[in-house]
């Protein structure tokens, strides 16, 4: 009963993270569960369900097939789609139900691709993890498969001119408000050309060309995996940050041009390099509750994200004492002694208890109690399309680029942020881009 949110709000689940990378491939997606869990994705975290076409599907399990385990139903109803839709691919994953029944969702992948001819995938999903386990899961089975192999890096004389990849974008973690479009923007003004941008306006022929870019931009920790195939493969260097702030934007350039002439990764906001990035059970944070630094400023959110923001509250606006409490099950090697990671509502809320300010998505608003001086903490809203889907989607800031120092200075030193817990996007209310 720990597990329970009563206050509290989930993350994107394992199979949305899953069809948010793969929305724009070309594929058939089919989550296998009953009706309803696609218009929850489509409704709450999919914002370009409205202007962009995709084929994904639910599979409509219901309860005879549940008690009688027809796995055969399920093989033809996928099959028949595909001779309808001629996708590029095949991709199943699980909710909770199948788990349950055990349902071997690669050897129904298998199954399909003999009969259909299609390169066919199945996740092992469980609808409970978060959406950064199910875009590994993506990146790791499609960079493997698509990338063809190669004999190796081949090393550049000088960072002149390079070319990265931008590996986790999806709007889970950047939304539909012009972060993507700040992001690209940030690279033609450094002068470095972006080879592909995973996965937004992005084929899968451009997905596996990864090959020609010289470094691969970690943007979220929904990519590590993607980042340790391609430097498997090619030997291609990774630089795990993003350009969030004056100090960051110079930096992450820097660090850029650096990895692609000597090959070595490196993170924002760290001294080391990493000679090879790590399997993704290696990223999964051995921080818990009871390493917690007290009182300081916490940024609630995913990895690479929060990172981001804590270098600009100490780079730009000389903040100290800053931690982060990462809920979303995977670290990317950018927590740090103090740092937490915790799921849990009644953790965070230990967590949270003495801080003095808090920067999170504003659900997180809910949990804070009072201090010892009879004040809830200082709360700066920065909402979060994986954690409130589109409540507070017109509230995200650009936090892409240089701007984003004066935006957040003018939080820390303003009063309560604005957005109230009732001030969400009514649910019968039309639909507004942005």
């Amino acid at each position: 009963m720990k597990q329970v949110a009563r206050v509290l709000s989930t993350y994107s689940a394992d199979l949305f993270g899953i069809c948010s990378v793969l929305y724009e491939l070309g594929g058939l997606v089919v989550m296998h569960d009953a009706s309803g869990c696609n218009s929850t994705y489509n409704t709450h975290d999919e914002p370009r369900w409205y202007d962009i076409e995709s084929m994904i599907y639910i599979s409509g399990l219901i309860e005879n097939d549940v008690i009688l385990g027809n796995d055969e139903k399920l093989i033809g109803d996928v099959i028949e789609a595909a001779q309808e839709t001629n996708p590029k691919f095949i991709a199943i994953s699980a909710a909770l139900i199948p788990l349950f029944m055990s349902t071997d969702m690669k050897g129904i992948a298998r199954i399909i691709e003999k009969r259909t001819g299609i390169p066919t995938f199945g996740f092992t999903t469980n609808a409970m993890d978060t959406y950064v386990l199910g875009g590994n899961m993506v990146y790791r089975e499609f960079l493997d498969r698509f990338c063809p192999a190669l004999d190796g890096r081949q090393a550049i004389s000088d960072s002149s001119s390079i070319s990265v990849n931008l590996l986790g974008v999806t709007p889970l973690d950047f939304s539909i408000v012009g972060n993507v479009e700040a992001l690209k923007e940030y690279f033609k003004d450094c002068g470095i050309e972006v080879n592909c941008c995973m996965t937004m306006g992005c084929t899968l022929s451009e997905m596996a060309e990864a090959y020609k870019a010289d470094v691969n931009v970690v943007c979220s920790s929904l990519a590590l995996d993607g980042a340790r195939i391609l430097n498997d493969k090619y030997g291609t260097p990774a630089v795990l940050g993003l350009p969030m702030g004056k100090a960051a934007c110079y930096e992450l350039e820097k660090l850029i041009r650096e990895s692609a002439v000597d090959g070595k990764s490196r993170l924002l906001g760290s001294a080391d390099e990493i000679t090879c990035i790590p399997p993704l059970e290696h990223a999964k944070s051995s921080f818990t509750l009871r390493d917690r630094a007290k009182g300081g400023t916490w940024i609630i959110g995913e990895a690479i994200n929060a990172a981001g923001i804590r270098y600009v509250l100490e780079h730009d606006l000389g903040i100290t004492e800053v931690h982060i409490l990462c809920p979303t099950q995977v670290d990317a090697h950018m927590l740090r002694e103090g740092d937490v990671m915790v799921r849990d509502e009644a953790d965070i809320e230990k967590v949270l208890k003495d801080a003095k300010c808090v920067i999170a998505d504003p659900i997180y608003r809910r949990i804070l109690t009072k201090g010892e001086n009879g004040n809830l903490p200082h709360f700066i809203n920065i909402p979060h399309e994986a954690y409130s889907g589109r409540m507070y989607r017109s509230h995200i800031p650009t936090f892409i680029g240089a701007g984003f120092t004066d935006w957040l200075t003018s939080k820390v030193n303003a009063d309560q942020d604005s957005i109230g817990i009732n001030d969400i996007m009514r649910i019968n209310e039309p639909y507004k881009k942005g």
